[in-house]
């Protein structure tokens, strides 16, 4: 089920239809970007006079939750000539499309919103965001440096993100922010430094993300993840648990937090943690499994025998990691 707050909305008062505008639409439907019900089994009323109409529509079904509805009505929108809202609009058709996991129709909506405003900070992070998800990378990556550079320039910063190139700490912290920032785009630049192994910058765009949003839990979280593949298990530790007071229930957060007990040696609490998400045998070859990544499959195998004693028909994997383990220990005794 959709909720109103995945979107955003444009929310125009009820104030702004005033008269009908003597322009006519230019078309009245660019079915392109659409995708849902039939088209006429979704109203009988009469068609909106003016692009505000048409967009208060939009929202009112939105807010009913009537997803195809308001998608109708924010395309019906833009066959109007007075494009003061397109690119507004244009983010909601985006957004809308890429809860439904419809990337293709989200894409051309988000590109579309260029068009008529290419510093449009949102779009440019959202389109990092799509890019990424799809494992276009670099494609995410540079969308992302196009929001942080467009929000500089909204800022009057005298920085600049160097043609969307990589920067170093020093760069990344001289960035200028506010609440308004787009903090998904420092923090997918993060994500993406992290996974090339360059944590200390990495976690200079997680500061940023979280100079926007304090109680960002996506930030807090990555934060953490950061310090845990960097070594730095305090601030790990603190990190995540300050992730896990925003959502105790987080599996997520959880398992990253039962890793950095194993990896600071307190396999007990590692184990309690992975206990409170999973059933016993399950816990005990996660600790098994980490300790032998951690380089310890010594301390791994009581951990996978005690899961497969647990389970014996069930736990092929706990197998396979206790004989990985045992020939592990076998070579370092050599």
């Amino acid at each position: 089920m959709i909720f109103l707050n995945k979107f955003v909305l444009l929310l125009l008062p009820f104030l702004l239809i005033g008269c009908a505008s003597s322009d006519e639409p230019t078309n009245q439907f660019d079915a392109e970007l659409y995708s849902g019900k039939p088209i006429d089994t979704l109203t009988s009323d009469d068609p909106p006079l003016n692009e505000k109409e048409a967009i208060m529509r939009g929202d009112i079904a939105l807010r009913d939750n009537n997803i195809d509805l308001a998608l109708y009505e924010y395309i019906r929108s833009l066959s109007f000539p007075e494009q003061e809202f397109h690119d507004k609009t244009l983010f909601t058709i985006g957004k809308i499309h890429s809860s439904r996991g419809n990337y293709a129709l989200s894409e051309k909506a988000y590109l579309a919103a260029l068009d008529f405003n290419p510093a449009h900070t949102e779009v440019l992070e959202e389109l990092g965001i799509l890019y990424t998800k799809q494992r276009r990378t670099d494609e995410g990556r540079s969308y992302f440096f196009k929001a942080i550079n467009a929000d500089q320039v909204r800022l009057k910063s005298s920085e600049t993100t160097k043609n969307y190139q990589a920067l170093n700490q020093t760069e990344v912290a001289s960035l200028k922010v506010d609440n308004v920032s787009p903090a998904s785009a420092y923090m997918g630049i993060g994500v993406l430094e992290d996974v090339d192994g360059k944590h200390q910058i990495a976690q200079e765009y997680f500061k940023k993300s979280l100079q926007i949003d304090k109680n960002s839990f996506k930030a807090l979280l990555n934060m953490g993840y950061s310090h845990y593949m960097y070594g730095n298990y305090k601030e790990a530790y603190q990190y995540t648990r300050s992730a896990l007071e925003l959502e105790p229930n987080n599996e997520k957060a959880q398992n990253n937090l039962a890793l950095i007990y194993l990896a600071s040696g307190d396999v007990k609490k590692a184990t309690n943690m992975f206990m409170r998400h999973m059933d016993t045998p399950e816990a005990l070859n996660n600790v098994g499994y980490f300790l032998i990544l951690q380089g310890k499959p010594d301390q791994a195998v009581p951990y996978l025998q005690q899961a497969i004693d647990k389970k014996p028909s069930y736990y092929r994997i706990a197998n396979e990691n206790l004989n990985r383990a045992l020939a592990e220990v076998r070579e370092m005794e050599q």
